[in-house]
């Protein structure tokens, strides 16, 4: 590779942000059948006539939240270069994997999997939107015993969702490259992460699996394939994938390394909850590089998070015309539940 083990800028993911048509039906997803907390209903600083939702843990702690621009008048995105592949979750065990497999069925999704890649036993889904979601396990166990096929031929009857397989921290989000040296070198210049392995993978054999990360986890999971082609967001995409720093100081390092490798960036910018600095990687791929603090709390109570449209103290003097755009939006944004799924792909991490 000719790059050498570099010190982490970066300690994991931030968030990762998607695009939906439709906040009420994305919010009743991702809090009834996935079990996440909203922690927050804003507005896309950028275009603040469109909402931004954001769902986690319970505090929303860093790592664990999932965001949404909500683009009602857009198409579907493809997959591609500059369109992430897809986002996963940790799962606790194997056992609290099989729970999901069973409770996602009888929610009405389409599952693909168990899959065994790696180290990793992992099942795929689509949202309302079409966005692909992996929940994978980190599996100790001897994945050639068959154990994985014996703990799923238990069906369960009446699956529930319960906090003790909640999921946590995001696993690893997966944008896709066509050059694996380049991806590498690139994330090891500008945050530090390191190449923690490859895998071929069982779903495409014209592509590799990269796996980059620091302290021995990995976090960044490149689908590299040499005929990749060029995707574009839409809704059911990703629109970036977020890296997390502790604070200012870390971040502006990352800004130092971008500017003296002459890599066009945003410079930091405030969103109040978090400072944020953006960037493209060769690949198209947009990453954000975000600071842990002050966090969700700043401005609303634990216990009310994400209850009501909050502003960033610069918005506030446009709150009434954002109100009144997203009432006359909604009015004809019609919804429906249940919604109907998309089918899981049986090959999910081919492109």
């Amino acid at each position: 590779m000719g790059v050498g083990m570099q010190q982490a800028v970066v300690k994991g993911l931030h968030h990762v942000t998607l695009v939906t048509s439709s906040a009420v039906i994305n919010s009743r997803f991702y809090t009834e059948i996935l079990g996440l907390r909203r922690v927050k209903l804003s507005v896309n600083q950028d275009d603040i006539f469109h909402r931004h939702l954001f769902y986690g843990d319970e505090s929303g702690r860093t790592g664990t939240v999932v965001s949404f621009f909500e683009w009602p008048h857009l198409p579907g995105g493809v997959t591609g270069l500059g369109s992430p592949h897809h986002l996963a979750y940790g799962v606790k065990s194997l056992e609290a994997l099989h729970r999901w497999f069973y409770w996602l069925r009888r929610s009405g999704l389409w599952v693909s999997g168990p899959h065994i890649i790696g180290e990793r036993v992992s099942l795929y889904f689509r949202d309302p939107d079409g966005s692909l979601i992996e929940l994978a396990h980190r599996a100790a166990e001897d994945l050639a015993s068959g154990y994985v096929e014996e703990v799923f031929r238990e069906e369960i009857e009446a699956p529930a969702l319960s906090q003790d397989i909640g999921l946590g921290l995001m696993d690893h989000a997966s944008p896709v490259a066509t050059d694996l040296d380049v991806a590498a070198r690139f994330a090891a210049k500008t945050l530090g992460v390191n190449m923690l392995g490859k895998v071929h993978s069982r779903h495409d054999p014209a592509a590799v699996l990269l796996l980059l990360g620091s302290e021995g986890k990995d976090y960044l999971r490149y689908i590299v394939k040499p005929s990749a082609r060029i995707g574009y967001v839409g809704t059911g995409s990703i629109h970036h994938i977020a890296f997390a720093v502790g604070d200012e100081h870390e971040q502006l390092k990352v800004k130092r390394r971008l500017d003296s490798l002459g890599i066009l960036n945003s410079g930091i910018i405030d969103r109040f909850w978090f400072k944020s600095l953006y960037f493209r990687d060769p690949f198209g791929n947009l990453f954000e590089v975000a600071t842990d603090g002050p966090g969700y709390t700043v401005d609303e109570p634990a216990e009310k998070l994400g209850a009501r449209l909050t502003l960033p103290p610069w918005l506030e003097p446009e709150r009434g015309r954002i109100e009144e755009t997203l009432r006359l939006r909604d009015e004809q944004n019609p919804t429906r539940w249940p919604p109907t799924y998309p089918p899981a792909p049986q090959l999910p991490e081919s492109l």
